[in-house]
Protein backbone atom coordinates (compact mmCIF):
# COMPACT_ATOMS: atom_id res chain seq x y z
CA UNK A 1 0.00 0.00 0.00
CA UNK A 2 1.08 3.45 -0.99
CA UNK A 3 1.95 5.61 2.15
CA UNK A 4 -0.38 8.17 2.52
CA UNK A 5 -3.39 6.56 0.86
CA UNK A 6 -4.94 5.30 4.52
CA UNK A 7 -8.80 5.27 4.89
CA UNK A 8 -10.80 5.28 8.29
CA UNK A 9 -14.09 3.59 7.88
CA UNK A 10 -17.60 4.91 9.54
CA UNK A 11 -20.01 3.61 10.18
CA UNK A 12 -22.89 5.13 11.13
CA UNK A 13 -25.00 2.76 13.09
CA UNK A 14 -27.71 5.06 15.02
CA UNK A 15 -30.68 4.41 13.27
CA UNK A 16 -33.83 2.89 14.68
CA UNK A 17 -34.54 0.09 12.41
CA UNK A 18 -38.24 0.79 12.20
CA UNK A 19 -39.13 -0.32 8.78
CA UNK A 20 -37.37 -4.11 9.90
CA UNK A 21 -40.10 -4.38 12.66
CA UNK A 22 -38.01 -7.53 14.02
CA UNK A 23 -35.46 -5.71 16.54
CA UNK A 24 -32.05 -4.27 15.65
CA UNK A 25 -31.55 -5.21 12.07
CA UNK A 26 -27.58 -4.90 12.67
CA UNK A 27 -27.81 -8.17 14.87
CA UNK A 28 -29.48 -10.21 12.88
CA UNK A 29 -27.78 -13.37 11.71
CA UNK A 30 -26.45 -13.46 8.03
CA UNK A 31 -25.22 -16.71 7.09
CA UNK A 32 -23.45 -17.27 10.61
CA UNK A 33 -22.18 -13.47 11.28
CA UNK A 34 -24.57 -10.46 11.74
CA UNK A 35 -25.10 -7.34 9.36
CA UNK A 36 -22.97 -4.97 11.40
CA UNK A 37 -20.11 -8.06 12.02
CA UNK A 38 -20.36 -8.13 7.81
CA UNK A 39 -20.15 -5.02 7.13
CA UNK A 40 -17.19 -4.21 9.74
CA UNK A 41 -15.23 -7.05 8.23
CA UNK A 42 -15.17 -5.84 4.70
CA UNK A 43 -12.88 -3.17 5.39
CA UNK A 44 -10.68 -5.22 8.58
CA UNK A 45 -8.71 -7.54 6.34
CA UNK A 46 -7.94 -4.23 3.55
CA UNK A 47 -3.79 -2.52 4.25
CA UNK A 48 -5.40 0.80 3.67
CA UNK A 49 -8.06 0.80 6.37
CA UNK A 50 -6.46 1.47 9.96
CA UNK A 51 -9.19 2.51 11.89
CA UNK A 52 -13.11 1.44 11.97
CA UNK A 53 -15.74 4.01 13.88
CA UNK A 54 -19.27 3.08 14.75
CA UNK A 55 -21.68 5.96 15.66
CA UNK A 56 -24.77 5.03 17.55
CA UNK A 57 -26.75 5.11 20.27
CA UNK A 58 -25.24 5.62 23.69
CA UNK A 59 -27.29 2.25 25.15
CA UNK A 60 -25.76 0.03 21.91
CA UNK A 61 -21.93 1.49 21.93
CA UNK A 62 -20.87 -1.16 24.23
CA UNK A 63 -22.79 -4.35 23.40
CA UNK A 64 -21.13 -3.45 19.46
CA UNK A 65 -18.14 -3.16 20.83
CA UNK A 66 -17.78 -6.58 21.92
CA UNK A 67 -20.10 -7.45 19.40
CA UNK A 68 -17.17 -6.62 17.03
CA UNK A 69 -14.65 -8.58 18.69
CA UNK A 70 -13.98 -11.05 16.66
CA UNK A 71 -13.70 -9.78 13.36
CA UNK A 72 -11.33 -6.51 13.56
CA UNK A 73 -8.04 -8.35 12.76
CA UNK A 74 -6.02 -6.25 14.33
CA UNK A 75 -7.95 -2.74 13.38
CA UNK A 76 -9.03 0.04 15.93
CA UNK A 77 -12.26 0.18 16.95
CA UNK A 78 -14.09 3.38 17.88
CA UNK A 79 -17.33 3.88 18.84
CA UNK A 80 -18.61 7.40 19.58
CA UNK A 81 -22.17 9.04 20.07
CA UNK A 82 -24.80 8.84 17.06
CA UNK A 83 -26.96 11.38 16.46
CA UNK A 84 -30.47 12.07 15.46
CA UNK A 85 -30.12 12.67 11.35
CA UNK A 86 -27.08 10.44 9.51
CA UNK A 87 -25.02 13.71 8.95
CA UNK A 88 -24.97 14.21 12.88
CA UNK A 89 -23.37 10.90 12.89
CA UNK A 90 -20.93 11.11 10.52
CA UNK A 91 -19.75 14.73 11.48
CA UNK A 92 -19.71 13.16 15.26
CA UNK A 93 -17.40 10.54 13.71
CA UNK A 94 -15.34 13.19 11.79
CA UNK A 95 -14.89 15.65 13.82
CA UNK A 96 -14.40 14.13 17.07
CA UNK A 97 -10.63 13.50 16.72
CA UNK A 98 -10.52 9.73 15.63
CA UNK A 99 -10.04 10.04 12.47
CA UNK A 100 -6.00 10.15 11.78
CA UNK A 101 -5.67 8.94 8.60
CA UNK A 102 -5.79 11.39 4.85
CA UNK A 103 -8.82 9.66 3.82
CA UNK A 104 -12.40 8.42 5.34
CA UNK A 105 -14.86 5.82 3.67
CA UNK A 106 -18.40 6.15 5.20
CA UNK A 107 -20.41 2.96 4.88
CA UNK A 108 -23.98 2.00 5.70
CA UNK A 109 -23.89 -0.17 8.57
CA UNK A 110 -26.39 -2.32 6.73
CA UNK A 111 -24.83 -3.11 3.90
CA UNK A 112 -23.03 -6.54 4.94
CA UNK A 113 -22.02 -8.01 1.40
CA UNK A 114 -20.70 -4.92 -0.70
CA UNK A 115 -18.76 -6.43 -3.48
CA UNK A 116 -14.98 -5.66 -3.03
CA UNK A 117 -15.12 -4.25 -6.62
CA UNK A 118 -17.08 -1.66 -5.63
CA UNK A 119 -15.11 -0.67 -2.49
CA UNK A 120 -11.58 -1.11 -4.59
CA UNK A 121 -13.44 1.37 -6.84
CA UNK A 122 -14.79 3.92 -4.53
CA UNK A 123 -11.51 3.86 -2.46
CA UNK A 124 -9.57 4.87 -5.69
CA UNK A 125 -11.79 7.42 -7.04
CA UNK A 126 -11.55 9.42 -3.49
CA UNK A 127 -7.49 9.35 -3.97
CA UNK A 128 -7.52 9.97 -7.67
CA UNK A 129 -10.35 13.24 -7.29
CA UNK A 130 -10.86 13.63 -3.07
CA UNK A 131 -14.61 12.54 -3.44
CA UNK A 132 -16.48 9.29 -5.08
CA UNK A 133 -19.28 7.16 -4.27
CA UNK A 134 -20.66 4.23 -5.90
CA UNK A 135 -23.79 4.59 -8.31
CA UNK A 136 -25.74 1.93 -9.93
CA UNK A 137 -28.30 2.59 -12.66
CA UNK A 138 -31.43 2.94 -11.99
CA UNK A 139 -33.09 -0.17 -13.59
CA UNK A 140 -37.23 0.93 -12.85
CA UNK A 141 -39.59 2.91 -14.56
CA UNK A 142 -40.35 5.69 -12.14
CA UNK A 143 -43.46 7.10 -11.36
CA UNK A 144 -43.99 10.49 -9.06
CA UNK A 145 -47.53 10.18 -7.63
CA UNK A 146 -50.19 13.15 -6.18
CA UNK A 147 -51.33 13.14 -2.83
CA UNK A 148 -54.37 11.65 -4.31
CA UNK A 149 -52.48 8.59 -4.91
CA UNK A 150 -52.57 9.13 -8.48
CA UNK A 151 -50.10 8.79 -11.24
CA UNK A 152 -49.34 12.66 -12.39
CA UNK A 153 -45.85 11.94 -14.36
CA UNK A 154 -43.50 8.88 -15.38
CA UNK A 155 -39.84 10.28 -14.38
CA UNK A 156 -37.00 10.12 -17.41
CA UNK A 157 -34.93 7.94 -15.42
CA UNK A 158 -31.87 8.60 -18.05
CA UNK A 159 -28.96 9.88 -16.09
CA UNK A 160 -30.61 8.81 -12.78
CA UNK A 161 -28.54 6.69 -10.75
CA UNK A 162 -28.87 5.09 -7.06
CA UNK A 163 -26.06 6.05 -4.71
CA UNK A 164 -24.36 3.56 -2.99
CA UNK A 165 -21.64 2.86 -0.12
CA UNK A 166 -18.61 3.32 0.40
CA UNK A 167 -18.75 7.16 0.35
CA UNK A 168 -15.18 7.79 0.09
CA UNK A 169 -13.26 11.57 0.89
CA UNK A 170 -10.37 13.21 1.27
CA UNK A 171 -10.62 13.90 5.20
CA UNK A 172 -10.43 17.53 5.31
CA UNK A 173 -12.31 18.30 2.48
CA UNK A 174 -15.53 16.35 3.81
CA UNK A 175 -14.76 18.30 7.45
CA UNK A 176 -14.30 21.62 5.53
CA UNK A 177 -17.22 21.21 3.84
CA UNK A 178 -19.15 20.03 7.01
CA UNK A 179 -18.44 22.94 8.81
CA UNK A 180 -19.18 25.27 6.07
CA UNK A 181 -23.04 24.13 5.88
CA UNK A 182 -23.28 24.16 9.37
CA UNK A 183 -22.23 27.96 9.87
CA UNK A 184 -24.21 28.66 7.25
CA UNK A 185 -27.28 26.29 8.64
CA UNK A 186 -27.98 24.88 5.36
CA UNK A 187 -27.24 20.88 6.44
CA UNK A 188 -30.83 20.13 7.89
CA UNK A 189 -32.25 18.36 4.57
CA UNK A 190 -28.67 16.47 4.16
CA UNK A 191 -29.28 12.87 3.46
CA UNK A 192 -26.52 11.42 1.81
CA UNK A 193 -22.43 12.05 2.62
CA UNK A 194 -21.55 12.99 -0.78
CA UNK A 195 -24.38 16.04 -0.72
CA UNK A 196 -22.09 17.45 1.66
CA UNK A 197 -19.82 17.79 -0.95
CA UNK A 198 -22.21 18.91 -3.79
CA UNK A 199 -23.66 21.62 -1.70
CA UNK A 200 -20.28 23.18 -0.72
CA UNK A 201 -19.45 23.02 -4.73
CA UNK A 202 -17.41 20.41 -5.04
CA UNK A 203 -16.99 17.84 -7.41
CA UNK A 204 -17.82 13.93 -6.40
CA UNK A 205 -16.97 11.29 -9.05
CA UNK A 206 -19.73 8.58 -9.70
CA UNK A 207 -17.86 4.95 -9.39
CA UNK A 208 -18.93 1.31 -10.06
CA UNK A 209 -21.93 0.08 -8.36
CA UNK A 210 -23.33 -3.44 -7.63
CA UNK A 211 -27.44 -4.71 -7.12
CA UNK A 212 -25.85 -6.96 -4.61
CA UNK A 213 -24.84 -3.94 -2.58
CA UNK A 214 -28.04 -4.37 -0.95
CA UNK A 215 -28.81 -2.38 2.15
CA UNK A 216 -30.96 -4.08 4.82
CA UNK A 217 -34.12 -2.44 5.11
CA UNK A 218 -36.33 -5.22 5.68
CA UNK A 219 -36.47 -8.74 6.60
CA UNK A 220 -36.78 -9.95 2.75
CA UNK A 221 -33.83 -7.85 2.23
CA UNK A 222 -31.68 -9.55 4.99
CA UNK A 223 -32.50 -13.12 3.59
CA UNK A 224 -31.16 -11.63 0.36
CA UNK A 225 -28.32 -11.49 2.09
CA UNK A 226 -27.62 -14.07 3.68
CA UNK A 227 -28.17 -15.93 -0.25
CA UNK A 228 -25.43 -14.19 -1.10
CA UNK A 229 -23.35 -14.53 2.04
CA UNK A 230 -23.58 -18.25 1.77
CA UNK A 231 -22.71 -17.80 -2.13
CA UNK A 232 -26.20 -18.14 -3.71
CA UNK A 233 -26.62 -17.02 -6.82
CA UNK A 234 -29.39 -14.44 -5.36
CA UNK A 235 -29.61 -11.74 -8.13
CA UNK A 236 -30.01 -12.10 -12.09
CA UNK A 237 -28.27 -9.76 -14.52
CA UNK A 238 -29.92 -6.26 -14.71
CA UNK A 239 -28.14 -5.18 -17.68
CA UNK A 240 -27.13 -2.42 -15.64
CA UNK A 241 -23.31 -3.26 -15.47
CA UNK A 242 -22.96 -1.68 -19.31
CA UNK A 243 -24.04 1.43 -17.78
CA UNK A 244 -22.53 1.86 -14.90
CA UNK A 245 -20.65 5.42 -14.38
Amino acid sequence: MAEGREFTVILPAAGNSTRFAAGDKLLVDIAGLTVLQRAVALFTRRADVTAIIIATGTQRMEIYRQHLQGVLFGKSLHIVPGGSERWESVYNALAGGKVQTPFVAVHDAARPVTPPEVIDAAFAGAVSHGAALPLLAEPATLKRMGADQLVVQTVDRAGLFQAQTPQCFRTDLLLRSFETLIQANRISHVTDDAQIIELTGGAVLGTRGDALNIKVTTGGDARLCAAIAAGVPAAPFTGNESRQP
